[in-house]
């Protein structure tokens, strides 16, 4: 299963950059603004833009690209599908190619599947950006300190904090499980081989082990939170007190500049 052996995002990848020593909020702003950035436009010029700058960070992060290729290759089946579903079901109202039957292939079409494909992309990379260069803890700290305003009104952040934070410790731990699984499975005499439908369909038969561990995961965690004495809407402190510096200011106007020549380009 090449999908579960590449994906490795909910993992963090420590390395000395400037990118890891930066606020969380300050990485959690840049990715969601270009998440943003990115469902508010069609434009490819802007999409080029994104992905430049994205990949600018990556660089600085000292991270290998291979690590965020390897989030990519995992989705492609989903970028191919996204592409051809945007072709086959395209609007009439363009310069058709093929009309067949219920083919019908034109400009409008094509577009959409580039400009969906990307968005996608986009998502993927940012989100594994994210988490290979924020422990899961600072993830939760940040979420908990950006949204924590809207306690006024009765809005469960240390809730909405703490299931952001086992999210993503669970994505690793289930991937593991799940590797793990396959390798008993091939030690057993089964093979995964073969075309997409024929892995796919050799692939379902974990899925129930691979929910019944998930499930014990789950409550082995909830008995262990009951132990600690976890309670909900208690007041609580943190362990690392996130101030902001003059990095994350840097990289704050950087993404406003983004945004505001993104909207520069789209009104020209």
């Amino acid at each position: 299963m090449p999908f579960l052996d590449n994906i490795n995002i909910g993992q963090y990848i420590p390395a000395n950059s400037i990118i890891h020593r930066l606020d969380p909020r300050t990485k959690l702003t840049i990715t969601l603004g270009i998440m943003i950035l990115a469902v508010a436009t069609t434009d490819l010029r802007i999409y080029l833009g994104i992905v430049v700058f994205l990949l600018a960070l990556a660089a600085i992060s000292k991270i290998p690209l291979p690590y965020y290729y390897r989030n990519l290759k995992s989705f492609f089946w989903l970028f191919l599908l996204t592409f051809l579903l945007h072709i086959l079901f395209a609007p009439k109202e363009s310069t058709t190619y093929i009309n067949w039957c219920f083919v019908r292939i034109n400009q409008q079409g094509i577009l959409n599947g580039i400009v969906y494909s990307i968005r996608l992309a986009i998502f993927v990379f940012s989100a594994a950006f994210l988490s290979l260069t924020t422990q899961a803890v600072e993830l939760t700290d940040a979420v908990f300190k950006s949204f924590s305003p809207l306690k006024r009104i009765k809005f469960p952040v240390e809730e909405i904090s703490l299931i952001t934070m086992i999210s993503l410790r669970f994505i690793p731990l289930l991937l593991e499980e799940a590797i793990t699984l396959k390798k008993a499975q091939i030690s057993r005499g089964a093979t995964f081989e073969g075309g997409l439908i024929k892995r796919t369909r050799r692939t379902l038969p974990l899925l129930v082990p691979l929910f019944i561990s998930s499930f014990r995961k789950a409550d082995e965690l909830a008995l262990a939170l009951d132990a600690r004495g976890f309670r909900s809407g208690q007041k609580r402190t943190s362990f690392q007190k996130l101030v902001f510096k003059a990095p994350d200011y840097l990289f704050l106007s950087l993404i406003l500049m983004v945004i505001g020549l993104s909207y520069w380009i789209k009104m020209v």
